[in-house]
């Protein structure tokens, strides 16, 4: 929703408010004040009263209605452009200057000015009053349209997040994935028995945490890492000794959280778009800085040529985190090293 559309709603419902309170401001002076003017033609005199109230109400409410909405939504316009102890002598003025015409109207139409320290004192107190509800008036409609925003990051958030749900599993559950897998499964039930029961654990442990984490906006960062080593190591047992992967520095003192799903990602995008060859070892690690809220992912660059992308990866992780925490993962690159540093998250 753009600025414009937002303030067309603000003033939309703002006249409702303004008549409201206008009424509000109007009837008491018939029911209480103007009271011994129910007989003969004095009615008349009451009524004029209360329609002279509605309607310098209604004017007096509109005029500040206006000024607030203009404000709130930074409108360009010589009131938004002045210093605060313009704007609020600019006010303090249209208050007093809009009360004393009213004032001045009243003691012109009744020829009496006897009771006028009274009338000010209940114009000034009403207007007051009003003012009061027009600020009122304004907060709610900032409340609401943070409501709004937020309820937008959180749709889009969940959209991002069933996006990279689905690129993990078309990374984890493809058929190269499950083919190379079964295939090293296959080998090492005859040849490394110890090797096969490791892999099924953390072909598990994959298929467990990918489910756990579905409907989850924010994860532990240990949880993260558990599933990320299982990541690497079947990845080890297909590439050997041609892929090497570090985890450093990540005892932690704290509980951190992370997007789910980041460092799989991320090892993916390592792996998917890297040569791998007993000539070219392909080199990951992981490491975390508390100090700078940070967890670190690099690796070595030997690049493929013209390897197709889904177009989500990366970018879907960027967008996730810049819902979420407001910050993105700074990216790095250079002819050897390709790194990643998302932010980590204190309390979710």
């Amino acid at each position: 929703m753009t600025v414009d559309s937002r303030y067309q709603k603000g003033m939309s419902l703002g006249w409702r408010l303004c008549l409201i309170v206008s009424l509000f401001a109007s009837i008491p002076r018939l029911i209480f004040v103007w009271s011994p003017y129910y007989s003969g033609s004095i009615l008349g005199t009451g009524i004029r009263d209360m329609l002279i109230q509605f309607v310098f109400s209604f004017l007096f409410a509109w005029v500040f209605l206006h000024i607030c909405l203009n404000y709130t939504y930074q409108r360009i316009n010589w009131f938004n452009r002045q210093k605060n102890w313009v704007k609020l002598i600019s006010l303090t003025g249209i208050f007093v200057s809009l009360n004393e015409i009213l004032v001045g109207l009243k003691i012109l139409l009744d020829q009496d000015d006897s009771d006028v320290i009274l009338f000010r004192l209940v114009y000034y107190l009403y207007h007051f009053l009003v003012v009061l509800t027009i600020i009122a008036f304004r907060y709610f409609l900032l409340t609401t349209q943070a409501n709004y925003k937020i309820g937008l990051e959180n749709e889009q958030l969940k959209r991002e997040q069933l996006k990279a749900q689905l690129e993990a599993l078309r990374n984890q559950l493809n058929p190269h994935f499950l083919f190379n897998a079964l295939n090293i499964l296959n080998i090492s039930i005859v040849t490394n028995p110890d090797l096969a029961q490791r892999i099924v654990l953390d072909l598990s442990d994959i298929l467990r945490y990918n489910l756990k984490v579905q409907n989850q906006n924010l994860v532990l960062l240990q949880d993260e890492l558990d599933a990320a080593r299982s990541y690497l190591d079947l990845y080890k047992a297909r590439f050997g000794e041609k892929l090497v992967f570090y985890f450093a520095n990540i005892e932690m003192t704290k509980q951190w959280y992370i997007i789910p799903l980041s460092l799989q990602i991320l090892i993916e995008n390592a792996i998917k778009h890297n040569v791998i060859t007993s000539h070219q070892v392909l080199s990951i690690e992981v490491k975390l800085s508390e100090t700078d809220k940070k967890l670190t992912v690099i690796n070595s660059v030997n690049k493929k040529q013209q390897v197709p992308g889904t177009g989500i990866g990366l970018k879907n992780l960027d967008k996730r985190y810049k819902i979420q925490t407001g910050e993105k993962p700074l990216l790095l690159e250079d002819e050897q090293l390709f790194t990643v540093q998302v932010p980590l998250i204190e309390v979710p």
